[in-house]
């Protein structure tokens, strides 16, 4: 389970149906007046700090091609000369040359993923409500052109279905690679309310952002790749462990309701998309310590003890503990995982 920042992002404007690949992605939308969204990035200024080329982190290079991963690629090669023998197994985690979409992106297990996926190669995109990001953003996005990579930041809402579909549009287009590679849906809210108290509205409001907004996020994101010459991508949507099971003596119906119906959506959506070799699959956090559940915890001090001692590990989640599992994901590394919703959480949901 993590908090989102207050609301997050949704991507933009309607795609014209005659460019769809698919039928059944292929509805007749109503085209917008078209939003003009604009790039938050580094500024072009010479930064403080430079690494050198011998001391700067190297990428792995791209993917490497099928006939080239495992044991089948060297029995095919002679596997008494280790001439022959190439180590493929990081580099098959490469996003490089990819274009990757994160909402939800301006903080929190966003930031996180959207750092890891630059580290790992692509070209990211931040998509969250403010107009402007947030100073923590803003120091990792320097950070990124530092290693001569970038870190882009783009405002939109995810439960704005034109706002959406433009905003993926967009990021194809400025990105350079025509391609959209990747997209994680992060945006979530997360309210406290007595289930025979709750106000019908933000119940709604929930739904709206964690469930809605998800699903009109993987929407757009599956739209621009099912009209790209070669359909492939990945699409990984943050759901929750409290989609799963219920977190003992909080108030939380709505989001957990939100967060598994993301689960069941996952499923679904794996199954209609994969043959179109676009994957699906869930994240399922658990307690991480992020900005936003520390100021919670502040609040609480006493569900420091109560959530550590709710997994064997005896503590919280750290916000970079996510970055494997979403690289791996994202990556070719995956190809033959679908549909699934890998469990981060410590090992909650075992007790």
């Amino acid at each position: 389970m993590v908090f989102a920042n207050t609301l997050r992002s949704s991507l933009s404007r309607g795609l014209a149906a005659s460019r769809l690949a698919q039928p059944s992605l292929a509805r007749a939308l109503p085209r917008p007046v078209a939003r003009t969204f604009s790039v938050w990035s580094p500024s072009k200024i010479a930064p403080t700090t430079t690494i050198s080329a011998e001391t700067q982190q190297q990428n792995p290079g791209p993917p490497p091609p099928v006939e080239n991963i495992g044991v089948d690629a060297v029995l095919r090669q002679n596997p008494n000369s280790q001439d022959n023998h190439t180590t493929t197994i990081f580099s098959e985690f490469s996003l490089e040359g990819k274009t990757a979409v994160i909402t939800g992106g301006n903080g929190g297990l966003g930031l996180e993923m959207a750092l890891a996926f630059v580290e790992a190669g692509a070209h990211v995109y931040a998509v969250d409500l403010p107009k402007e990001p947030s100073e923590e953003f803003k120091i990792v996005a320097d950070h990124c052109r530092i290693m001569n990579r970038h870190l882009k930041y783009v405002s939109a809402s995810v439960t704005d279905h034109d706002d959406i579909n433009g905003v993926m549009e967009f990021i194809v287009k400025d990105s350079g690679t025509e391609s959209l590679d990747v997209c994680v849906a992060a945006a979530g809210i997360l309210q406290t309310y007595a289930a025979l108290d709750y106000p019908v509205e933000e119940f709604r409001k929930v739904f709206d952002v964690n469930t809605t907004g998800v699903f009109l996020t993987a929407q757009a994101a599956a739209r621009q790749m099912h009209a790209q010459k070669d359909v492939q991508g990945s699409i990984i949507l943050i759901a929750s462990m409290s989609g799963s099971i219920v977190n003992r003596d909080h108030h939380w119906v709505a989001y957990n309701a939100s967060k598994s119906a993301v689960l069941q959506m996952g499923r679904n959506l794996a199954a209609e998309w994969g043959p179109k070799d676009i994957r699906v699959n869930c994240i399922s956090p658990g307690h991480i310590r992020t900005r936003m559940t520390a100021a919670y915890l502040d609040e609480n001090p006493h569900l420091l003890a109560k959530w550590s001692n709710s997994n064997p590990l005896g503590r919280l989640g750290r916000t970079h503990e996510i970055r494997g599992v979403a690289v791996w994901l994202a990556s070719s590394a995956s190809s033959f995982c679908n549909g699934s919703d890998i469990i981060v959480s410590g090992g909650h949901n075992i007790w």
